[in-house]
């Protein structure tokens, strides 16, 4: 199961943006994205809000990337939960990982950094 912040390196990567290129879509500072991608900042909810509506999602489809259920509450779940949250994540992952075109269309329409 990946963090949000893995996610998003991954949907970047996938999009053959810099941290540079994703931060201007976003409106953000480059500094914030690349906080985010290692795990020293945690992600607002307006960071959730932007990046979903540059993907043309809900935010409620990025919020299971924004647990770390491995370190959170993994021993804690019922295996019925365990498996729920499995296939919710893989569903949207495969959402978000189709949608993450958008972000390459947002990013056609703003000069891109060489990087």
């Amino acid at each position: 199961m990946y963090s949000l912040a893995q996610f998003l390196k991954q949907i970047r990567k996938r999009e053959n943006l810099s941290q540079s290129d994703l931060a201007r879509i976003l409106g953000v500072s480059s500094i914030l994205v690349s906080k985010i991608e290692v795990g020293q900042k945690t992600v607002s909810r307006k960071f959730i809000e932007l990046l979903s509506n540059k993907l043309q999602v809900h935010p409620g489809t990025l919020a299971l990337f924004a647990f770390d259920l491995n370190k959170d509450a993994h021993g804690k779940l019922t295996v019925l939960e365990r498996d729920l949250l499995e296939m919710g994540t893989k569903l949207q992952e495969q959402l978000i990982l189709k949608k993450s075109k958008n972000l390459r269309i947002n990013a056609n329409k703003q000069p891109i950094s060489n990087n």
